[in-house]
């Protein structure tokens, strides 16, 4: 399952049902294929979560008599979904199938996702398929013709232009979305002499002067990297210097380097990254600042432009660095996705990152949050907000 929240905070208003199903894919970020998509919009009109399941990922879900498939999962596959659809307390769901099949073939899954919703919320039920869509539940020609609506017309209406103004591209897969390809061969082999050396300085004790020193210039590499990314809202960001990512890979191999760059990303971290790369209580003060970012009480919100500039030098450190030295930027990448309400891009960075070490600890605390369905604390906050201000008196959701 992947969800999102609400990444960015522009407005762009959604009159209805159409309107809403234009929005999905762009808040997933590709053209979603074979699931089903659950899109909640809050009591006060905002868009709070849009979640995917695959189909051939509810090929196991028990249907109502509680029977299931060879190789069922049971119905407590669906709890992660259930948890985060709690947590939005939505007023209204859109629940959409997209399949180039037929909607009746997959009608149990389809109630399978229908079920995580509280019976006292209405569901509206769509099947988009790759040239019309249509009321999964229509039988009005006035609402639904029989041929049902043109599909192109959701990608090139007024939603879809809005959210293409406002810079975001729209992949055909969520492959294609997320992969970060590789740097070209040249460039590689560059960043891997560069993460040798690196890697062969590290002196073998933890706290004398000269791992000091080692850590100190790991810590200046990942400033200067980010400090070169000049506009971090470049969809083609500056290119950095194959050594120099390679020795930023070297770097964040080391916890309490990594730990530095990540805490330099949360608004007002810098002193809590300095004492993170000196280990003065480095886990206790990177435990509260992710609990700044967990915690609805405090709710601090990603500042766009840091974490946009730290995005493209991790991503960069991906496509550059060997395998092994993936893990701890991909972590992040995870972490920062989630931060900023990025559900599919955080389970796709995670399930990366543990494909290159399975052990690694902060990527398993990052996969329970991310599986879990737990939104940021910020997003917790605006869905409390949004509890208590009571539904909204138009039929517009943001």
């Amino acid at each position: 399952m992947t969800t999102t929240c609400e990444p960015t905070p522009e407005t762009i208003r959604l009159r209805d049902a159409h309107d809403l199903l234009a929005a999905v894919p762009y808040r997933l970020g590709f053209r979603p294929a074979e699931s089903v998509v659950l899109a909640c919009v809050t009591a006060s009109g905002r868009l709070g979560l849009v979640a995917r399941v695959g189909l051939a990922d509810l090929a196991g879900v028990a249907g109502p008599g509680g029977a299931a498939g060879p190789g069922a999962a049971g119905p407590e596959a669906l709890e992660p979904l259930a948890r985060a659809v709690a947590e939005v307390d939505p007023a209204f769901c859109l629940l959409v199938l997209y399949t180039a099949g037929e909607a009746t073939a997959v009608s149990d899954r389809v109630e399978a996702v229908r079920r995580v919703v509280d019976p006292a919320v209405r569901v509206e039920s769509w099947h988009v398929a790759p040239e019309s869509y249509r009321g999964l539940d229509c039988d009005d020609p006035a609402c639904c013709p029989p041929g049902g609506f043109p599909t192109s017309a959701l990608e090139h209406g007024e939603v879809g232009a809005a959210h293409v103004l406002a810079g975001r591209a729209l992949a055909g897969s969520a492959e294609e979305a997320f992969r970060i390809p590789p740097a070209p061969t040249a460039a590689r082999g560059l960043s891997a002499r560069a993460a040798r050396r690196r890697e062969a300085s590290r002196p073998t004790t933890g706290d004398d002067d000269g791992a000091r020193g080692w850590r100190d210039e790991a810590w200046a590499a990942w400033r200067a990297a980010l400090r070169q990314v000049d506009d971090p809202a470049d969809p083609a960001p500056t290119p950095l210097g194959p050594a120099l990512l390679g020795r930023v890979g070297a770097g964040l191999a080391d916890r309490r380097v990594r730990d530095a760059a990540l805490l330099s990303l949360v608004p007002h971290g810098d002193d809590a990254a300095g004492a993170a790369l000196k280990g003065l209580e480095d886990e206790a003060r990177t435990a509260r600042a992710i609990s700044a970012v967990v915690d609805a009480d405090r709710a601090v919100a990603p500042d766009p432009a840091p974490v946009r500039r730290g995005c493209a030098v991790l991503e960069q450190v991906v496509a550059h660095v060997p395998r092994r030295l993936q893990v701890a930027p991909l972590t992040l990448l995870a972490f920062l996705a989630w931060w900023q309400g990025d559900g599919p891009r955080a389970a796709r960075r995670v399930e990366d990152a543990l494909d290159a070490d399975a052990d690694y600890r902060l990527a398993r605390l990052v996969q329970g949050v991310v599986v879990a369905g737990l939104p940021p604390g910020w997003v917790r906050a605006e869905q409390a907000a949004d509890g208590s201000r009571g539904r909204p008196a138009g039929g517009h959701v943001r």
